[in-house]
């Protein structure tokens, strides 16, 4: 569950699949977890301030930016939050370049649900050591 000290608990979801999102969204909120779902790369860079987003569930294949050009454009703003990377595209070379690029996990499609909830749970627990 999210921990009420570390305010906020806000997970940030973006896929070009609607029932991705939707379904993520649905599974993170059944969790204790809030969500913003994103479309696209864009949208999520076009919303404004992401301070408020503690952990990205971040979709490497997107219409338009892919995932890692997203990730890298978030650092570039100064933007630094913990990245899950998922992708249907889950062979050794795209995980290896996910990792590469500071990813947290990489969890292929169709998405390990324990194995995700144990991420976002192993991502709040370090936050809430370094305290």
């Amino acid at each position: 569950m999210c921990d009420p000290s570390l305010s906020p608990c806000l997970i940030g979801i973006v896929d070009d699949e609607r029932a991705v999102r939707r379904g993520l969204s649905n599974l993170l909120k059944s969790a204790g977890y809030r969500t913003e779902c994103f479309a696209s790369g864009e949208a999520l860079l076009e919303s404004g301030p992401r301070e408020g987003i503690a952990i990205l569930i971040l979709d490497i294949k997107l219409g338009g930016l892919d995932g890692f050009e997203v990730q890298r454009r978030l650092a570039d703003s100064g933007t630094c939050m913990p990245v899950i990377f998922v992708s249907s595209y889950g062979d050794e070379a795209v995980r290896k370049r996910a990792m590469d690029a500071g990813a947290f996990a990489f969890r292929s499609k169709p998405i390990d649900v324990d194995a995700l909830l144990d991420d976002i749970e192993t991502i709040l627990e370090a936050r809430r050591s370094a305290g």
